[in-house]
């Protein structure tokens, strides 16, 4: 048996990241590429981040104040963030007939008073959909808000009232000369049972990459625990970041403060390296985007979080099912990327043969396509003595 192969052409990363790389952390006129202070600011996605389900706390008891409200179908009840922390309970009024959603900012239960918090759905009924909704959150770093995406519907008579969140802000700034500038993005964990935490996850990917689909807790896409200690553009920072305050606008601000760990040379080879987040314990999170060459970090044993690949239009992206561990504490190779390989792997049970498709990289491991036509899976083809004895198709699954 044979899989019949479709073409793949891969090339090496574009000369504006090749440039960049060469340039390290100056640019054309002398100025630093990455600044020793960076704003970033919040920024509305059209995805949903993270997603979660909730049954909202209910209450007969009318609040301190409260706007004129419908008759009927109006639903008092709480917005808890976290199991244990008190401090984020908004109390809310969901008038169904009037398709408005009421949330305390102030937290002092008079919901007359904040009109940044009354939104409107665009649908009526039983189930509404509320977009935009920004909500003032309280964490270690103070207040600060959150944009979300919120969907309610209830058993039609309010007893039981449900909840989908949608996290959909980040904080971001674009870094570096033009050409091959930079996606850099802190994003918060709204959800967590703990309460929310601010800017606990770190992104860098190019630019032009930011467009590409992002899930909280999806590694491949780059996204990490907030490090103390980064190695990016050729150099070495210690990392830290906090809410502020820039214009009248809220804004979170990194610092980079340079460093100078002992450093090793990683001689990475492959094909299409687009960019590649590497995570070391206890020590840094490197971001790469050079071509095939020899280069230094620092001294470490790492785990690949994310490889990206592209071509043209075309990207691809490393699963995170067998991860890549590089001990990099001394001179070290770095195979990352293509070229991409169509394979099958056969397994017999009984008489049936169960055949999985797998796009394999240079460094032999499986890959995926970041734009895939799920309507257009691959085909393969089966031989026997030269005779085509079975052609079909792979489902995804």
């Amino acid at each position: 048996m044979m899989l019949r192969a479709f073409a793949l052409v891969w090339i090496l990363v574009s000369a504006a990241l090749r440039t960049a790389a060469a340039q390290g952390v100056v640019s054309n006129d002398g100025s630093p590429v990455v600044p020793p202070e960076l704003a970033l600011r919040q920024q509305l996605v059209p995805y949903d981040l993270e997603t979660v389900y909730w049954t909202l706390d209910t209450t007969n008891t009318p609040f301190l104040k409260e706007p004129e409200l419908s008759k009927q179908s109006v639903f008092h009840g709480w917005l808890r963030f976290g199991n244990k922390d008190t401090n984020n309970a908004l109390a809310l009024i969901w008038d169904q007939p009037k398709s408005k959603l009421y949330l305390d900012q102030n937290r002092n239960l008079d919901l007359t008073d904040d009109p940044a918090g009354v939104f409107r759905s665009t649908n009526k009924g039983p189930n509404q959909v509320f977009t935009k909704v920004t909500v003032l959150l309280r964490t270690a770093a103070g207040l600060h808000p959150a944009i979300l995406g919120v969907r309610l519907w209830s058993d039609g008579a309010l007893r039981q009232v449900h909840a989908q969140l949608d996290s959909r802000s980040l904080w971001e700034a674009k870094v570096g000369p033009p050409g091959a500038e930079w996606q850099v993005a802190a994003l918060d964990d709204l959800f967590s049972p703990e309460g929310p935490a601010f800017a606990k996850f770190l992104l860098l990917r190019p630019w032009t990459a930011r467009t590409n689909r992002l899930y909280l807790r999806d590694l491949t896409s780059g996204i990490v625990r907030f490090p103390e200690q980064l190695f990016w553009l050729g150099e070495a920072f210690r990392l830290e970041r906090r809410f502020d305050s820039q214009d009248g606008t809220p804004v979170c601000k990194l610092e980079f403060t340079p460093q100078q760990p002992a450093l090793t040379e990683l001689k990475v080879s492959g094909e299409s390296l687009y960019y590649a987040v590497l995570r070391a314990t206890n020590g840094y999170t490197v971001v790469l985007s050079e071509p095939p060459g020899t280069l230094k970090v620092p001294q470490g044993i790492y785990t690949a979080n994310a490889v990206w690949l592209k071509n043209g239009a075309a990207e691809a992206f490393r699963l995170a099912e067998a991860p890549l561990l590089l001990n990099a504490t001394v001179p070290t190779n770095l195979v990352l990327g293509g070229p991409l390989t169509n394979s099958v792997t056969l397994t017999r049970y009984g008489r049936k043969l169960n055949m999985n498709y797998r796009l394999v990289g240079a460094d032999g491991g499986a890959y995926r396509l970041a734009q895939q036509d799920r309507a257009k899976p691959p085909d393969f083809t089966a031989y026997h003595g030269g005779k085509k004895v079975l052609s079909g198709m792979f489902a995804f699954g």
